[in-house]
């Protein structure tokens, strides 16, 4: 059941940005990307009961749950593909990469998971949640301590420490911690390989999924206000009378300006 951060897959249901007159109010705040991607959540994802998704209940998601209902929304406009530009690390020769979402798109990775060290340990780890990113990126993120105290708030429990013994440092502890939270959720933090189409170097490009979803439901937002603009100057109606419109009759008032038919 969606709203519970349980170790099994949650079903949604998602609609493209762009596609309810309410999506004209959406607001995208480059400051605070988590509560952006909360507002689109709450905007465009509903659960397996067609009830929309609380913000309480999407601030609580992990970020591969929150990550793949982004993706839900993008596949569902039908625009499945996007293009990650770069350069190559050697030569400087610029790289496109084209992705389809589709081969990212299916089930979150598990809330929760174990990792054992090669002495024994074993850590019950959690993945972050979009109210962790938050206060991460509103903090002092750049010192050691900072980093330390990230990754102790997600570990849930630790055994394997022999009695009478203290448990390694967690400084120790985080490259391997790092490894392991990527292995596991590899999205989050994309990695592609690509090679440089001038001297076949092979690069690895770090991909924002994230990033470029946001950009990409901007646009629509914007392309949903042009429309309205130019069905206003066109037929002089109201900002609610052409949100109010279903959108497949924008679209045809639309074409109609474009072709010209309409004097």
């Amino acid at each position: 059941m969606m709203g519970q951060a349980q170790d099994h897959a949650q079903a949604w249901r998602a609609r493209p940005v762009g596609s309810a007159a309410s999506d004209i109010d959406l607001v995208f705040d480059r400051a605070d990307r988590p509560a952006t991607v909360t507002g689109l959540l709450a905007a465009c994802v509903s659960g397996a009961d067609g009830l929309a998704v609380d913000a309480d209940e999407a601030w609580s998601w992990s970020l591969s749950q929150r990550l793949q209902a982004l993706l839900a929304m993008r596949v569902a406009s039908g625009e499945v593909s996007l293009d990650l530009q770069s350069s190559c690390t050697r030569c400087g020769e610029a790289m496109e990469v084209q992705l389809d979402l589709r081969d990212f798109a299916g089930e979150p990775a598990s809330p929760r998971f174990t990792w054992h060290s090669d002495d024994g340990l074993e850590l019950t780890l959690r993945l972050p949640n979009g109210r962790d990113l938050q206060r991460w990126m509103q903090g002092p993120l750049a010192s050691p301590a900072s980093h330390e105290a990230l990754a102790a708030s997600l570990i849930e429990s630790v055994v394997g420490v022999p009695a009478g013994t203290q448990p390694p440092a967690l400084s120790a502890l985080l490259p391997a911690l790092d490894d392991a939270f990527e292995a596991h959720d590899p999205l989050t933090a994309l990695r592609l390989h690509a090679t440089c189409p001038a001297c076949a170097h092979g690069n690895i490009l770090a991909c924002d999924l994230e990033s470029m979803l946001i950009d990409g439901f901007a646009r629509a937002q914007v392309r949903m206000l042009d429309d309205v603009l130019r069905l206003a100057r066109a037929f002089h109606w109201s900002e609610a009378e052409i949100l109010a419109l279903p959108s497949w009759r924008r679209a045809h008032y639309l074409s109609q300006i474009d072709q010209g038919s309409w004097v």
